[in-house]
């Protein structure tokens, strides 16, 4: 017999039983009660689930897991049923308890069992990064994540902060291009009625010297320590227009140390990833612009979508455009930003497929006019981002956005 209470006691299991009853697909539901009826009375208790048991759920677990990720990349993901996606989270619960339950281990020493730790992790960022958030109890899966990973050692990946060269770099503005407008802490109302209203780009200084990211970031122990055995979406290639572009899932502190302390043969790029839903703690450092506050349409302020961009020099997001306002905030490192009106739109030769029917064919910093010639037509905008710049970005306003340094961004989306 043993005490298997370390995860279990994480769960609100009456509400776990309650999101499997209502939201899970029939057929999954069948097989997913029992256990979940089973597991919670392990919670504080001292009982034998029978070594036979535990490998027969195990395997169940796990052949609910593949079925639902093979229903969860047929098709469009937008298009799955978002009862697939709660059940992807619900089975990855679950097969954490039993993981813990199958290697015979309390983990009231969890230093004694880091391989252990290192991979229930895995598989909670599994269900984060694929599941959906169950209903009433949205929060779980990170916070059991932030747990465990916080009773996991992670090995320093550098002994000094990560030292960023701007010496060599140029903040002239390319031939052809027009500089965009640099403000200086511009209040609510001037941001409103000169930025905001007319849908114009801004470079505005001095608004987040107050994070804490701005330093503490740039020390890759500290991200190690918060973040380090977290599971993360990497894109392999410099841009995602490229036909040798692909994704795979990392360790963090494999990312810091393959792609961002070490120069390889492909650039690895961690984009557009909703990081501090992931990994909360991390939000502490930062906060969101006031500025966000102001919306274009009379319902309810919603907070933004905050997105995590962070990669070495080099990392490239092709020209494209967001339908949301945007805030592309500098944490550490440089990046040149070349933008384009809504109006231009015809000028940049837009990708007539559904994936990429926001993205321009057009390199604006290479530009084929013999097979483009309507681009000599569009006017470029331009600017620099440095530590602690953040940019405005109107709605459907194209950027073309090139990482000079090692570098993280924070974006805000919002109506």
């Amino acid at each position: 017999m043993c005490n298997y209470t370390y995860v279990a006691k994480l769960i609100p299991w009456d509400l776990l039983e309650e999101n499997a009853q209502n939201y899970l697909p029939i057929e999954m539901k069948i097989h997913l009660m029992a256990i979940i009826t089973k597991l919670k009375d392990i919670t504080g208790s001292i009982m034998d689930l029978g070594k036979k048991w535990i490998e027969n759920t195990v395997i169940l677990v796990e052949a609910c897991l593949d079925k639902t990720w093979e229903t969860l990349n047929s098709g469009y993901w937008q298009s799955v049923p978002i009862e697939y996606r709660y059940c992807y989270s619900l089975c990855t619960i679950l097969k954490v308890v039993l993981l813990e339950v199958q290697n015979d281990s309390d983990i009231k020493e969890p230093m004694q069992n880091v391989s252990l730790l290192q991979k229930m992790i895995q598989q909670i960022d599994r269900g984060i990064l694929l599941g959906a958030p169950l209903p009433n109890m949205s929060d779980l899966l990170p916070k059991i994540a932030s747990k465990l990973n916080n009773d996991c050692s992670t090995e320093a990946v550098a002994s000094k902060k990560l030292i960023i060269n701007s010496d060599n770099l140029s903040d002239s503005v390319l031939p052809g291009f027009t500089e965009i407008a640099h403000y200086n802490q511009p209040s609510m109302e001037l941001f409103y009625r000169e930025i905001f209203m007319p849908k114009v780009p801004a470079l505005l200084k001095d608004c987040i010297k107050h994070w804490k990211a701005l330093e503490r970031w740039q020390d890759l122990n500290y991200l190690s320590k918060v973040a380090g055995n977290r599971t993360v979406p990497i894109e392999i290639g410099s841009r995602y227009t490229d036909e040798d572009w692909s994704q795979q899932l990392l360790n963090f502190s494999e990312f810091l140390q393959k792609h961002v302390l070490e120069k390889t043969d492909k650039v690895g790029y961690l984009a557009q990833h909703q990081l501090f839903n992931q990994v909360p703690e991390l939000k502490d450092d930062f906060m969101v612009p006031e500025y966000c506050n102001f919306t274009d349409n009379d319902d309810e302020v919603e907070p933004p979508d905050i997105n995590a961009w962070f990669g070495p020099g080099g990392t490239v997001s092709p020209l494209h455009f967001d339908p949301k306002n945007n805030f592309l905030c500098q944490v550490f490192g440089y990046k040149r930003v070349i933008l384009y009106h809504p109006e231009d739109t015809a000028y940049l030769y837009p990708y007539d497929t559904r994936l990429l029917n926001n993205t321009a064919q057009v390199d604006p910093l290479n530009p084929d006019y013999k097979k483009w010639p309507n681009f000599t037509k569009a006017k470029g905008w331009m600017c620099y981002l440095k530590p602690g710049n953040m940019l405005y970005i109107p709605p459907k306003w194209w950027h073309h956005v090139t990482a000079l340094t090692p570098s993280f961004s924070i974006s805000f989306w919002w109506n």
